[in-house]
């Protein structure tokens, strides 16, 4: 069950072997059920959550419509990060969009390991830097792409994932609606060869 994160770890920073025993040991296994919330808007963030199986839908809602702004699956670290670092109510939602099991990381928990070493702040600075990244290229996309664009964009990189997420979601990610969306589709397949 912690392979995955072992894996996972080990792959980004040198952890000897009393660091990752160190670390797991502060780590708390959730499982979520689909449709489940690890985080609801107006609810403090208080963990950064390794994504062991599953998958997650990043969201807030404006006029009552839900806004998807990332999908998140194994092997990814997820959180509202703003909300985790601050300590102020999210504006976000964390939704399984399948059976999903994490490991979650406390805020409190994260500032002890700062202070028994470097590995643990490289660590720290590795899923900041992650999630800054993907937000950062989620505005841009919306700043300089077309729908069309963010939507080839979204089936480049997450191929595996376009059947597990309802297209309703995928429209609200690309900034259509699901009657756009179908257009959109149905242009790229007329392009593509047969």
């Amino acid at each position: 069950m912690l392979d995955n994160v072992k894996e996972n770890l080990l792959t980004h920073v040198n952890f000897t072997d009393e660091e990752i025993v160190n670390l797991i040991s502060k780590l708390e296994s959730k499982l979520l059920k689909k449709n489940h919330f690890l985080l609801r808007e107006g609810e403090t963030g208080k963990h950064v959550a390794f994504l062991n199986k599953g998958l997650i839908r990043l969201y807030y809602v404006k006029e009552g419509k839900e806004h998807n702004s990332g999908f998140f699956r194994s092997g990814s670290w997820v959180s509202e990060y703003a909300s985790f670092l601050h300590k102020k109510p999210s504006l976000f939602y964390i939704e399984a969009l399948d059976e999903t099991e994490l490991f979650l990381l406390s805020y409190d928990n994260m500032q002890k390991l700062y202070h028994q070493g470097k590995a643990f702040e490289r660590l720290g600075r590795l899923i900041a830097e992650n999630l800054f990244h993907a937000y950062f290229k989620r505005n841009m996309s919306l700043i300089l792409d077309s729908p069309e664009e963010r939507y080839l964009t979204f089936l480049k990189e997450n191929a595996s994932l376009i059947e597990l997420i309802p297209l309703k979601h995928i429209a609200s990610y690309v900034g259509v609606e699901p009657e756009s969306l179908s257009r959109i589709r149905k242009r790229i397949n007329k392009l593509q060869p047969k």
